[in-house]
């Protein structure tokens, strides 16, 4: 990894810190324009509580070797992998498929067969064959590099803002914010947001959490991991733990007793 040694990035900041960092006036700016109730306070709220969510992520954190990755490749071809499937089912297979693949030119030198072997316990084969190979034709046309650009990352089959956008910030430490419906979610309960009905597609939710994502490359790495690992460990969609959320106290969910 490029920006800490952490493969979690920087896990400790101050408020004073992130008030230079993150983008608050525009995060006001957002929950404004949707209606939702003092805005000033929801995102000062939200500031308070961050640095305990990054103290969260560093205690309870998935620990998952491509968090550990600095190759972009690895990270790139990663992010396909974790495309509609669990993150411990890529965990299985992720030794055999970088000793197999350790760059792009080699999977495209690699028998088909062999790749689809590999990911088969993932499931969706077809759609994963061809979206690591036309992202290893694309890496492969800039001399096995994967580039550093976020049109060009979603030139394969099936590659979305997601991971394009995880590819750009884990391995090219640029800060940025990433939508799923995990980090959807979770900021659609802490600021009672009225979240459409495909958050991860929304241009305002991007922007939101765009603004809240500190523009340090290794906060912004840590930011979004403890979103994404909250989302799925505390804050799920059903049953969320309120009691052990990190992020309980500036959470309106929470705090309106809707838990």
């Amino acid at each position: 990894m490029t920006s800490t040694d952490h493969p979690f990035g920087r896990t400790t900041t101050t408020l004073d810190e992130l008030h230079g960092c993150v983008d608050v006036t525009d995060a006001k700016r957002v929950l404004n324009s949707i209606g939702v109730a003092k805005p000033d306070k929801a995102v000062e709220g939200f500031l308070d509580q961050m640095p305990t969510l990054l103290a969260w992520l560093d205690e309870h954190g998935r620990d998952y070797p491509w968090r550990r990755a600095s190759d972009p490749w690895q990270i790139y071809a990663s992010e396909i992998l974790l495309q509609r499937t669990r993150s411990d089912a890529v965990a299985d297979i992720y030794p055999e498929f970088f000793a197999q693949f350790p760059s792009a030119r080699c999977l495209l030198e690699a028998d088909e067969e062999d790749l689809r072997s590999i990911v088969h316990p993932l499931g969706f084969v077809n759609h994963r064959v061809r979206t690591l190979r036309e992202a290893a034709e694309l890496c492969a046309e800039v001399q096995d590099e994967v580039p550093a650009d976020l049109e060009a990352l979603q030139q394969p089959w099936r590659v979305g803002p997601y991971t394009a956008r995880a590819c750009l910030l884990f391995a090219f430490d640029q800060p940025m914010a990433l939508v799923d419906t995990n980090t959807a979610r979770i900021v659609g309960r802490v600021f009672d947001y009225p979240l459409p009905e495909q958050p991860h597609k929304s241009t305002r939710v991007q922007r939101l959490l765009d603004a809240l994502a500190p523009d340090n490359p290794a906060l912004a790495r840590a930011f979004n991991l403890a979103l994404l690992d909250l989302g799925a460990l505390v804050c799920t969609s059903e049953n969320p733990n309120c009691p052990a959320c990190p992020l309980a106290e500036g959470c309106e969910y929470a705090q309106t007793g809707d838990v």
